[in-house]
Order: structure tokens, then C-alpha cells, then sequence
């Protein structure tokens, strides 16, 4: 993989103001893809849909963490 790992001088993050952050110290790419509005709504509706899904598992879990919870008892 390209720029998987990157070797920088001390000063070089001293003159970042000692900040690891990785971005920092490599150029990150991102590549483009053309897509059609349709493509476009496709792939929102796939992430929204997605969404839901973990929403719904949140909420079942929030729920059973509190029942466990509510049993919890000291002794």
C-alpha cells in the first residue's frame, strides 16, 4: 500500500507543534467517481437504510443494558 507507514524527523514534528495527528505528515488521497443523480440517491438510501438497521440493534441494546443494570445489586 501506498504511504502505509511514514518516517519524519523531530523536527519535522516539532514544527507541527509536536502533533502526531497522521494526516499531518503524508498527502492523504482520495479518489473521485463520477456518479449519476440516481446512482447518488441509490447509494443514500443503501447508507439510510443502513442506519435504521443499527438505530433499531441501538435501541434493543440501550434496553437491555438497562434491564441488567436494574438488577444489579449490591451485597
Amino acid at each position: 500500500m501506498d504511504d502505509f507507514s511514514v518516517v519524519v524527523s523531530y523536527a519535522e514534528i516539532a514544527a507541527k507543534n509536536y502533533s502526531l495527528s497522521a494526516g499531518q505528515y503524508f498527502e492523504v488521497k482520495i479518489e473521485y467517481s463520477d456518479l449519476t443523480p440516481a446512482q447518488f440517491a441509490e447509494k443514500l438510501q443503501g447508507f439510510t437504510g443502513r442506519l435504521d438497521v443499527l438505530f433499531k440493534e441501538s435501541t434493543v441494546l440501550e434496553q437491555e443494558i438497562k434491564k441488567q443494570l436494574a438488577g444489579l445489586r449490591y451485597e
